[in-house]
């Protein structure tokens, strides 16, 4: 005896139910859509502090192994920072670095004024001190209003990215 087509594959779905699955999953991808964007924009903000943090403590390390004052510096108008040997001091060729911020992320002060000029920012002496002209925090801001701070650790020797406090 033969069997049906519809009796070897088993019950089918109905368009009814179909709809109803789509309608399901449509519901579904616009309550996570949002979510996953917000995610995803603060990401490049949280990046470019950790990795500005990460220049300030290679910048004491390479004052230490250098023994030369080494100067964190930011340029925001082209929307770079880097370390380098202080000027009038010789350091070892090619340690010096230079990054570029991601192009959603700018410097900001604490007004929120864009920061026009390039300044060195930190200074670290020959034995890894912080010298006491360091600016107290750095601002960083993206295009979306959300702000990162890096600030001077309690002690005072070091950099910190700021707690975010929730209003």
């Amino acid at each position: 005896m033969r069997k049906s087509r519809l009796q070897f594959f088993g019950a089918a779905f109905t368009l009814v139910e179909l709809v109803l699955v789509m309608t399901l999953l449509t519901i579904v991808m616009a309550i996570a859509a949002p979510m996953l964007s917000h995610s995803l924009r603060g990401r490049h903000l949280k990046e470019e502090a950790t990795r500005f943090l990460a220049l300030t403590e290679y910048g004491r390390d390479e004052a230490i192994s250098q023994g030369v004052p080494m100067i964190v510096w930011a340029d925001p108008t082209a929307g770079q920072f880097g370390v380098q040997p202080k000027p009038g001091f010789v350091g070892v060729d090619g340690r010096a670095r230079e990054h570029t911020l991601n192009s959603d992320v700018h410097f900001d002060t604490a007004d929120g004024t864009l920061v026009q000029k390039a300044a060195n920012l930190i200074e670290f002496a020959p034995d890894g001190a912080p010298e006491a002209v360091n600016i107290e925090n750095v601002k960083l801001a993206d295009r979306y209003g959300a702000t990162t701070v890096i600030v001077k650790s309690a002690d005072g020797w070091g950099y910190e990215i700021a707690p975010v406090v929730q209003q």
